[in-house]
């Protein structure tokens, strides 16, 4: 199987859920679980469209001086969740980016909202077995007890509808290229902005 996801329909729409395209310039937002390809997806959707790339967890790990993981292990993730909900507010602000989020950030209610209301919105499904089998290759902190397993589908099971709700696009894993796909679904016209440290 490949690490890149395909596109596939969802009820209401050819290939997403129906919802007017935002303005010239929005945001392309990558949503779905830790493991799910968000980062490498959207590094390569920059590369090829020339649009800045932002992963708000390495941003949020350098606004705070350590790693994502790291953060939710010291501090605990009430305190890495509030720092995240800050830092959607900010990415709403930008125009023109390629946005990869962490996997909670669909957790952060109207932060989150914000968002998706000024981006094109792409969630990245794979079934649990794909994400237990992906995210042992690279092992992160634990957001619950018990085995990496159990704990994709807890996840799993909280968020995915709350991913699907939010999405324009969903796209599935398996073999593939589903970039031309997602580019004919985002409409980014005008330059990018503002500047990253605002």
């Amino acid at each position: 199987m490949s690490d890149t996801p395909n596109p596939t329909n969802t009820p209401g729409s050819s290939a997403g859920n129906p919802r007017p395209q935002g303005p010239a310039g929005e945001n392309l937002v990558l949503v779905g679980m830790r493991a799910s390809g968000k980062t490498t997806l959207g590094r390569e959707l920059a590369r090829r469209t020339g649009a800045p790339f932002v992963d708000l967890d390495e941003e949020l790990g350098r606004r705070a001086g350590r790693d994502a993981d790291e953060l939710l292990r010291t501090e605990g993730e009430a305190a890495f969740r509030a720092l995240e909900r800050d830092l959607l507010r900010w990415a709403a602000a930008l125009r023109g980016h390629v946005v990869a989020t962490g996997g909670g950030a669909v957790l952060g209610a109207e932060a989150f909202s914000s968002l998706c209301a000024s981006a094109t919105v792409v969630y990245l499904e794979w079934s649990p077995e794909a994400l237990i089998d992906r995210g042992t290759r690279r092992p992160r902190a634990p957001l619950r007890a018990g085995s990496l397993a159990d704990e994709v589908r807890s996840l799993l099971s909280e968020r995915a509808a709350l991913y699907e709700a939010a999405a324009d696009l969903t796209i599935s894993g398996g073999d593939g290229d589903p970039i031309l796909e997602i580019l004919s679904r985002w409409p980014r016209q005008t330059p990018p902005g503002p500047a990253r440290d605002a």
